[in-house]
């Protein structure tokens, strides 16, 4: 009797622990496909990140006379709370007025100095020419912000009373908006386009609202997760490669976001940063590896290449 005993209690040991390793395996399953899930899918590796980052200094910073341009300059800075209640913003406008709002783009700009920047503006889609078009609204008028004008004409009076133009120095008019854009086409695109020519330059880069979100969140979660103190994201202009196989993004400028703490730009949860990384030789790591990496990259280029 006890034999028999002994042999059901070992027996259903045996099923506790297949029953455990089974529950163990679907757990981590599980766990992995959440992952999985909540990664956004513009994730890139830091090595493509320090790919564009480098690109863009060699491609199009030394070609033009501006090598010497600092770290420091390169960084355009949003706060994350101030951005994530931006997005959020758009989404009730584009309930009250009505207005089909795809997403917002990051448009090009450069100050009466110099300096690169960026400022967002919502999108609706232009049907005509099939791209995303930026646009604000001033004392109750709807204005397209075009993409595919080499330069745009201010207002005869511009005030920002709708708070749609959002840049790191706060809220923009559609005049103000204008001259930075006028400023990046007049120091940036033209003096590269005498030595370079291509069927179009960027002067947008678009994303779709959910992709906004779903950025931050991630950045917030991985945040908690890891414990860093990620307060805001950060903007950098790249270059893809020369690359007959990216087609129209062969060797053209975009921009690349990434988390920022009060000090720094970091690229991934351990804390590297980016000013580190391109110092390093980054070509040895695996590209497709993404699991740590927190910048985001392949947002929509604008504006589009003109029909033949």
């Amino acid at each position: 009797m006890k034999k028999r005993m002994i042999s059901f209690a070992s027996l259903g040991l045996v099923c506790a622990t297949f029953f455990l390793s089974c529950e163990t395996k679907d757990q981590a399953a599980e766990e992995q496909l959440d992952v999985a899930l909540e990664t956004p899918a513009k994730i890139i590796s830091n090595a493509k990140a320090a790919t564009l980052f480098q690109n863009d200094q060699h491609t199009r910073l030394s070609q033009i006379g501006k090598a010497n341009t600092s770290f420091k300059d390169k960084a355009i800075h949003f706060d994350l709370e101030t951005l994530e209640n931006y997005i959020n913003r758009l989404e009730t406008v584009a309930t009250s007025k009505n207005i089909p709002i795809t997403g917002a783009s990051f448009v090009f700009g450069a100050d009466a100095n110099g300096k690169r920047t960026v400022f967002l503006m919502p999108s609706t889609r232009n049907a005509d020419l099939d791209y995303q078009e930026s646009f604000t609204i001033e004392n109750g008028q709807f204005l397209t912000f075009k993409h595919v004008d080499s330069s745009l004409k201010p207002q005869n009076s511009s005030q920002n009373d709708e708070n749609l133009v959002f840049s790191t120095n706060g809220f923009l008019s559609f005049n103000e908006a204008t001259s930075l854009f006028n400023n990046y086409q007049n120091q940036y695109i033209q003096p590269f386009a005498k030595k370079v020519t291509k069927d179009y330059y960027t002067k947008a880069v678009w994303y779709s609202l959910d992709e906004f979100k779903g950025y931050i969140n991630y950045l917030k979660k991985q945040s908690d997760k890891h414990h860093i103190a990620i307060t805001g994201v950060d903007v950098f202009f790249g270059v893809y490669d020369i690359d007959a196989s990216l087609e129209l993004k062969s060797n053209a400028q975009t921009i690349f976001l990434t988390a920022s703490t009060q000090k720094q730009t970091i690229v991934n949860v351990t804390g590297k940063s980016l000013q580190s990384l391109s110092k390093q030789d980054f070509f040895a790591k695996d590209s497709k590896e993404t699991n740590e990496s927190l910048t985001f990259n392949e947002g929509h280029l604008s504006p589009p290449p003109p029909r033949g």
